[in-house]
């Protein structure tokens, strides 16, 4: 017998599957420009979107029906955005991050479950140009805190796990009397760091290696590092779990032997995952996915009380402490920390 209510438990049931699909074509319209295109030439076919972004257009229109019937695009003599269409375009660096970099974690999901032996993969160069679009909106107004707390002529900042290198590019345009140094493993995000340097008018100001954060000591700084100041932002929560603990002390304390006087920010995420903050909308929204992806994904975040603990471990003291603007994480769980040698 079906149960009178069947349908109505059915459409709410299967929710979750609409908007599995829903992110991925609003990543994909978002990322191959079609979203861009129709706002630049609204009224536009789907065979005139095709032509001019290489696309098919059957398959075209089949996603532009489905962005339509969510209320994202309208055909109104050609295809144009709705308002919801338009607004939700600034938000495509969430998308690029957590769908488009984190897609094959979510794969795999059940298999890594099963195996606590590996872990899930991701696409490395979407994960960080993704983290340094969100990072404009949430982290760089978190270092702008941190930079002012520092109350130094600073001259250098060196980024340690810079991604495409936009987030240090950002802060460099703020700051016209600071010259940039990435660090970025990935060697595709490391050549567009580069790329985008120039584009910014920043280029004879930054230089970008590829290699990892533990390569630093190769980097010819200035001696005594007075006026440098050095910056991972989600990078330490890596070398835990890949090098551990001891690793993560030793790069702070190595580089401080080398570099006494100069400062560290540490941007990171206060892992709370069974807090009652959780109840936030964003929590919800962001960081409910991104807790589950770091522990599927060789990452590893600890609460705002064991990294304080690990700095201290490391010997150094924390001069400030800073989060990001209210107007878009009141969360508090992402949080900063200015560092000095104690």
């Amino acid at each position: 017998m079906i149960p009178a209510d069947f349908q109505r438990r059915l459409i709410e049931n299967i929710q979750p599957i609409r908007y599995f699909v829903l992110a991925q074509a609003l990543h994909h319209a978002m990322d191959r420009g079609v979203l861009t295109a129709i706002e630049e030439s609204p009224g536009s076919s789907e065979g005139a979107l095709a032509d001019r972004l290489g696309l098919d257009s059957e398959r075209l229109l089949a996603l532009l029906h489905f962005l339509q019937n969510e209320g994202y695009v309208v055909a109104e003599q050609g295809w144009r955005l709705t308002a919801k269409g338009a607004g939700v375009r600034p938000f495509a660096p969430w998308y690029e991050m957590l769908v488009g970099g984190y897609a094959p974690a979510f794969v795999e999901l059940g298999d890594v479950l099963a195996d606590g032996a590996r872990y899930a993969t991701r696409d490395g160069a979407r994960v960080g140009s993704g983290s340094c679009g969100v990072g404009a909106w949430d982290t760089l107004p978190l270092v702008e805190k941190l930079l002012a707390a520092s109350d130094r002529d600073l001259s250098l900042i060196v980024d340690l796990g810079c991604g495409d290198a936009a987030f240090l590019i950002n802060i460099m345009e703020r700051h016209p009397g600071l010259a940039g140094i990435g660090l970025e493993p990935n060697e595709a995000s490391a050549a567009r760091g580069i790329s985008l340097g120039r584009q910014a008018g920043v280029g004879g100001r930054l230089t970008v290696h590829t290699g990892t954060a533990a390569d630093v000591a190769r980097l010819a700084l200035p001696s005594g590092g007075r006026g440098t100041v050095f910056l991972t932002a989600f990078v330490l929560q890596e070398m835990l779990e890949q090098d551990g603990e001891d690793a993560v002390g030793k790069l702070l304390r190595t580089t401080f032997d080398s570099y006494p006087d100069a400062l560290w920010m540490v941007a990171e995420m206060d892992y709370q995952p069974a807090s009652p903050v959780m109840v936030h909308g964003l929590a919800m929204a962001f960081y409910n996915p991104y807790y589950l992806i770091h522990a599927i994904t060789q990452q590893r975040l600890l609460t705002n009380e064991q990294w304080r603990e690990l700095f201290s471990r490391a010997g150094l003291r924390c001069l400030s402490v800073a989060y990001p603007d209210d107007r878009v994480d009141s969360t508090g769980l992402q949080v900063g920390y200015l560092l000095a040698r104690s």
